[in-house]
């Protein structure tokens, strides 16, 4: 029995070592060559796979970031009429609120951009992330007006700080390497951020308890969400031998008409937004007759998200005849934001209807003319891009914030009724005045251009792609990197040098002698 048994084992032993080497023959055999490149590509597949999930979770992060920090520094508008009541302000002091915030930006966006190439992204990411909590503690605690004014600084600055490393990571760390797909994003996330702050407060504020409270404790739990998933963020992109060092704006002789035409519909566009984003609670209260959170933030957010809607839309047409149409639209916005303020329509449905028209309206005015002028500017810029887009921004923000506390001023002698309304008739006369100048600067440039090119539209989408606007402006600020655009129209990457990272721009593409003359 015993030698049986050893039998049977030794045929077990055999038979596994022949079926192992069955094995072995057909890997490294005749089957060597088709087996091993399969395998090492499926190597290769899944290392791709890794980095692009980790390149893509990084993008996001940076979307997350950029969204709620603009949802932080806007969501405050609703509120306005609240605290009007509670702390006893006026209406001048509410334009200032909101102006504090649009002029806060600026220079924070020129001092602070450059630093996400000097000490990386994710150090920049989180002190702005810190800025915009510290912020946002005022309005939750606010006694005094000083605090609010504190917190709207605070959420500017944080702003500024993270914008442009922000853009940065979306349009770098895209993992197919579609940098305008990268700026699109920024863009969405920027106004989505901005829609949704005013939505959310109004909604709580409405139908929640502590109006003035729960919104920010909300806000402050998402900060604190978004603060800790940078953690799985790398330590961050340098740029070798950069130094911290602001953007300075300036203009070249030769671009400056074509920039005085684009910075005039640019700040018309945000005007008209700067308006109803300080003006728009106290404005609907009379209108409606009551206050309603909950309306006024829907509406704010509508127009907002017209605005991000118009971007896909505006690179169909030449800049130009989108800053035409953009400035019809606003004018045509502000008439329908007076007609809410007649006799006839007092706190009826037709007010409020004029008054959500008004807001659609204006927010895909406001995306047309944003993107035409950037388009314009972007594609006839050849040297110097950060300095031209410092300025053409610096116009668009002072827009932003001037004219709401023009409007803040006028209510120290009339009413609130009255200046909006005086002040709104007067923009659309100067919208209206100015609707056929970028036609007829475009017909001008053209007559005097000694060598005739390809059509504007091959030129403006090789120089800027359709992205978004608001990324052009902010990725400025880390312009030795790239270049794509802020808000929400074009793209287009550009090195320090100033040469373009997708293709040549107009200016490139003829030469700065053609390009002066176009200009």
């Amino acid at each position: 029995m015993r030698s049986i048994c050893n039998r049977w084992s030794i045929i077990q032993r055999s038979y596994m070592v022949f079926c192992k080497s069955i094995c072995f023959s057909n890997i490294l055999g005749r089957d060597h060559d088709e087996h091993v490149p399969r395998f090492r590509s499926d190597a290769r597949d899944v290392t791709n796979e890794l980095r692009v999930r980790s390149t893509a979770r990084e993008m996001w992060i940076a979307a997350g970031v950029l969204a709620t920090l603009s949802a932080a520094a806007n969501m405050a508008s609703p509120l306005y009429p609240t605290y009007q009541q509670a702390l006893g302000i006026s209406d001048l002091a509410v334009t200032l609120l909101y102006a504090t915030y649009a002029l806060a930006s600026v220079p924070s966006l020129l001092l602070f951009g450059p630093a996400a190439d000097a000490f990386g992204r994710k150090p920049v990411l989180a002190l702005g992330v810190t800025c915009a909590a510290i912020g946002t503690l005022p309005f939750a605690v606010a006694e005094h007006v000083a605090w609010l004014f504190a917190g709207r600084l605070l959420l500017g600055v944080a702003l500024g700080l993270a914008t442009g490393a922000g853009v940065a990571m979306m349009i770098e760390r895209e993992p197919s390497g579609n940098r305008a797909r990268g700026s699109l994003l920024a863009t969405l996330s920027f106004i989505g951020g901005t829609g949704a702050g005013p939505l959310l407060t109004g909604v709580l504020a409405q139908y929640a308890p502590a109006p003035t409270v729960l919104p920010f404790v909300v806000m402050l739990a998402v900060l604190l969400a978004v603060g800790v998933s940078l953690a799985w963020v790398p330590g961050g992109v340098l740029v070798r031998g950069q130094r911290w060092r602001p953007t300075r704006p300036s203009v070249p002789h030769h671009l400056r008409t074509t920039f005085v035409v684009a910075g005039t519909t640019g700040f018309l566009g945000w005007a008209v937004v700067g308006i109803f984003l300080a003006l728009l609670p106290s404005v609907a209260e009379s209108v409606l007759g009551r206050p309603n959170l909950a309306v006024t933030g829907a509406i704010i957010a509508a127009l907002l998200l017209c605005s991000a809607l118009a971007q896909p839309l505006a690179p169909r047409l030449l800049p130009h005849a989108a800053q035409t149409l953009g400035v019809t639209m606003i004018a045509v916005a502000l008439g329908l934001l007076v007609s809410s303020y007649l006799p006839m329509f007092a706190q009826t449905p037709a007010s409020l209807v004029l008054l959500i028209s008004a807001a659609v309206t204006a927010g895909m005015g406001h995306g047309m003319s944003y993107w035409g002028a950037a388009a314009d500017v972007d594609a006839r810029t050849s040297e110097h891009r950060a300095a031209v887009t410092a300025s053409l921004y610096l116009l668009f923000y002072l827009g932003a914030g001037l004219p709401a506390v023009g409007v803040g001023l006028l209510t120290m002698i009339l009413s609130l009724g009255t200046a909006v309304l005086l002040f709104s008739l007067v923009v659309a006369l100067v919208t209206v005045l100015f609707l056929p100048v970028p036609s007829l600067v475009q017909t001008q440039i053209f007559a005097t251009a000694p060598v005739p090119g390809p059509p504007e539209r091959d030129r403006v989408r090789e120089g800027a792609t359709t992205g978004s606007a608001f990324a052009h402006s902010v990725i400025q600020s880390s312009w030795s990197h790239h270049h794509a655009t802020l808000g929400y129209g074009n793209g287009a990457g550009s090195g320090s040098d100033g040469r373009s990272v997708h293709g040549s721009g107009a200016s490139d593409k003829y030469g700065p002698d053609r390009s002066a003359a176009r200009s």
